[in-house]
């Protein structure tokens, strides 16, 4: 395919990390290895940049990571051994203050991707990545599952040159995509790229004194988000409902304010980050206002259930794989009532199923290294 200005030209074979000599398994295939710039900007692209990090660099690439300061984002990368490259902050919930946190972070990403010499981009929608990448001529391999996104796809998915999608979202970003860029298709989530590696330890447990499957994870929306315009949907409302049935719950605020009044209210918060999959496996059930830990529960076997406003594709593919996921729009009362009645013998046969299924699916990485093989050819 064509290559973006600034983009082509020959290229050194790069050393695979650890090794003593040059090449790798890219340079014995002939193609040419990239030092890959992998960048975050959220908790779920944490996790996602982590395992990328991890498959590029077994098949030889080298990689830089980075992150922005927002949430647990930069914890999340650690908990994969990596440390990732801070730069930035998140801009809070009005336009302007986007607006002005990006343009500080372009500057700054700039001058980072330009001193490491990166040779190709890979992250989700990101304006300020995506910007960066273009102006020096660098490839944008781009990852997506959020097509109702649509501030961010608009600012970034025309400068992609590849972009890797699950099948439940085949055609859905067409009409961002400029002439020549390339979509890869999986058959898959991107959750399925951690939680197939996924390996409990009960830490979530002891640190918030919990008891396995006594408890109920509730994930507030991310009202915040360029993209979300509704009202809340009453999390609070329903954490009370559950500790009526006698259930304790624990609250994963995205923001300070949620924080502050689900710890008023007397529900357990973590004081600090957590590993939120730890936490979704133990559950008795998991309850969110968006859609990426509905995902991850279901697939570990989690009775899950998500609010979003909208149906989202990839959670709906998910419950018809046969993961126990469902999207609710009823009274918090006959959520809370449906969660108490479930059955613990039920939730642990779900889980074992589960580990079946998700034998069978795909994860993004191969897909991100196609498309790097295709940009080092």
């Amino acid at each position: 395919m064509p290559r973006r200005r600034g983009a082509g030209g020959a290229g050194r074979v790069l050393p695979r990390a650890g090794a003593g000599g040059a090449g790798g398994p890219g340079a014995a295939a002939g193609w040419r290895l990239l030092k890959v710039w992998l960048d975050a900007l959220t908790p779920k692209q944490g996790r996602l940049v982590a395992c990328l990090h991890r498959s590029l660099r077994r098949a030889g690439h080298e990689t830089l990571v980075t992150c922005r300061e927002h949430e647990c984002t930069a914890s999340v990368v650690r908990l994969y051994g990596v440390e990732p490259v801070v730069v930035g902050r998140y801009g809070g919930g009005t336009k302007l203050g986007k607006l002005l946190a990006d343009a500080e972070r372009v500057r700054e990403l700039a001058e980072l991707a330009s001193a490491r010499g990166v040779q190709a981009l890979v992250s989700y929608p990101n304006p300020s990545a995506a910007r960066v990448a273009f102006g020096l001529g660098i490839p944008y391999v781009a990852l997506n599952d959020t097509p109702h996104a649509d501030a961010a796809n608009r600012l970034s998915l025309p400068l992609c040159a590849f972009l890797v999608a699950s099948e439940a979202l085949e055609g859905r970003f067409d009409r961002y995509l400029a002439p020549g860029a390339r979509v890869l298709y999986y058959r898959g989530v991107d959750e399925v790229l951690w939680v197939r590696g996924f390996e409990p330890t009960g830490s979530s447990l002891r640190e918030l004194g919990l008891e396995r499957k006594e408890y109920v994870v509730v994930r507030p929306e991310e009202y915040k988000a360029a993209y979300y315009s509704w009202e809340g949907w009453g999390w609070l409302e329903l954490c009370e409902e559950l500790r009526r049935r006698g259930l304790r719950v624990v609250v994963l605020p995205r923001y300070e304010e949620q924080r502050a009044a689900a710890e008023k209210a007397g529900f357990a918060v973590p004081r600090g980050c957590v590993d939120g999959l730890d936490l979704a496996y133990h559950a008795l059930a998991v309850v969110t206002g968006g859609g990426t830990m509905a995902r991850e529960a279901a697939l570990l076997g989690t009775p899950s259930y998500y609010t979003f406003p909208l149906e989202l594709e990839v959670s709906a593919y998910v419950e018809r794989l046969g993961f126990p996921l469902k999207r609710w729009s009823g009274g918090a009362g006959e959520l809370a009532e449906e969660i108490a009645s479930l059955e613990r013998s039920e939730v642990e046969e779900w889980a074992e199923k589960a580990r079946e299924r998700l034998a069978g699916l795909e994860a993004p990485d191969a897909k991100v290294l196609e498309a790097l093989r295709a940009l080092g050819g």
